[in-house]
């Protein structure tokens, strides 16, 4: 489902000069070692998909980065943005909405959930809006919030 959107990000970049997704990758040995200072494990499909596509803007999503520790930014990846926000660890952002809240991982001893949660800031309340984090990508990432709302008219 993604080829599509890598083909138009390419056209897109190389006409405008943005991408629809910015491939920001991650080895892994640095989501190994993210992984470690964070003292969590990510889910098996994170993982995957930091390594094949990479975080940053992916379609209508942002994913939050992994970068090496010794890099780390001053706000927008995956660490740095967990260190900040979420240190008790029961839950890891790993998308940032834009409006100060996040969806990710539940954590339960020291392991990311499958399961995509969207965590409201005011509250500390959690709502699953996805069973991992490719349906996730799939519904946030690869449509439109007008595409989703056709979608529900048309049920």
């Amino acid at each position: 489902m993604a080829e599509p959107l890598q083909r138009r990000s390419a056209e897109e970049k190389a006409r405008h000069g943005f991408a629809l997704i910015e491939e920001r990758t991650a080895t892994p040995e640095m989501i190994a070692l993210v992984e470690h200072r964070m003292g969590v494990i990510f889910s098996d499909k994170y993982k995957a998909v930091m390594a094949r596509y990479g975080g940053g803007l992916f379609g209508f999503v942002e994913l939050l980065p992994i970068v090496e520790p010794e890099k780390p930014a001053r706000y927008g990846d995956v660490w740095t943005e967990n260190d900040r926000r979420f240190p008790e660890r029961d839950f890891v952002a790993v998308a940032a909405v834009g409006t100060g809240d996040y969806c990710g991982y539940l954590v339960a001893d020291g392991r990311c959930h499958e399961q995509v949660w969207f965590q409201v800031h005011d509250d500390n309340e959690h709502e699953l809006v996805a069973a991992d984090l490719l349906e996730f990508i799939a519904e946030y990432g690869l449509k439109s919030s007008t595409d989703r709302a056709l979608e529900r008219r048309d049920r």
